[in-house]
């Protein structure tokens, strides 16, 4: 059997992939997919919460408004938070990990010790008091997650780095004459990138998680901005007489975490083994 018979995509990376853009063609097609206005009352259910229904799948809330509206328009709003929160995350973590995995000495510990700080804290703890210090509002939670989860990119990709410094290439590179912009940016950076996108999915799974939470605790999106957590906290009166207040939005958390989890452990995988046959490769 060849080597390259061996490597197919892992079936993790593929479902959560699939998984994905399912998620996403449900948020852009959102006003096709329900007739209803997620933001105003539909049917007359205020106080008494219809279950689902023909005309209602998942039921109304206790304000009246349709559940499935707000799931759908709830799906753009976490998918905003998730891509930009991320990348925010994902942009310091990076500009912290190369910076102290390739300069080292003081400005490694530097900001190593600076990680650790952060690191010190329990993360909803801290996120819920940088929270507090900002009016509410998707610019605040961009900037809170961002600030409070970029420590775990900070390290993996500094470990790289550091392997990745002492490389033939990267020493032949500076004998040559090469500037450290041109190191990182022609060197370093193209060999850390698919550890970067592994570890962008999975801090995506964090961020959704971490935006439910704050939502949950009234620190998210304004009201009436259809937020899942925020549909979870809302659902606590009503959730023995109206489960499915909490029982749909709860799901729809489950299934994205559950979605960039597999493609972020799919493609960790994907690069586990295309490293084993290199290395099986040389040694033949």
């Amino acid at each position: 059997m060849s080597v390259r018979s061996r490597n197919p995509v892992p079936a993790l990376a593929l479902l959560g992939g699939g998984m994905i853009a399912a998620l996403l063609a449900v948020a852009l097609l959102a006003p096709w997919l329900t007739a209803h206005d997620p933001l105003k009352a539909v049917a007359d259910s205020i106080g008494d919460p219809f279950p689902p229904q023909r005309a209602f799948p998942c039921g109304t809330d206790e304000l009246g408004r349709d559940v499935l509206s707000r799931l759908l328009y709830g799906a753009r709003l976490s998918l905003l938070v998730a891509v930009v929160a991320t990348g925010l995350t994902v942009l310091i973590g990076v500009g912290v990990g190369v910076s102290a995995g390739f300069f080292g000495g003081w400005v490694d510990s530097l900001l190593m010790r600076l990680t650790d700080v952060v690191l010190s804290f329990p993360l909803l703890l801290l996120a819920i008091a940088l929270a507090a210090l900002f009016e509410p509002g998707l610019k605040s939670i961009f900037i809170v997650i961002a600030v409070v989860s970029w420590t775990g990119v900070a390290r993996t990709v500094r470990g790289e780095v550091l392997s990745l410094r002492e490389r033939e290439f990267v020493t032949a590179a500076r004998a040559l004459g090469a500037t450290p912009g041109g190191l990182v940016g022609r060197h370093i950076l193209p060999n850390v990138l698919p550890t970067i996108v592994v570890m962008g999915a999975l801090s995506t799974s964090s961020t959704v998680l971490l935006d439910a939470g704050l939502s949950y605790l009234g620190l998210g999106v304004p009201v009436p901005a259809p937020s899942w957590g925020r549909m979870i906290s809302d659902s606590q009166t009503y959730y023995r007489l109206a489960p499915w207040l909490m029982i749909f939005p709860g799901l729809a958390i489950v299934y994205t975490v559950s979605a960039f989890n597999f493609l972020g452990y799919g493609l960790l995988a994907l690069g586990h083994r295309r490293w084993g046959m290199r290395h099986a490769s040389r040694a033949a």
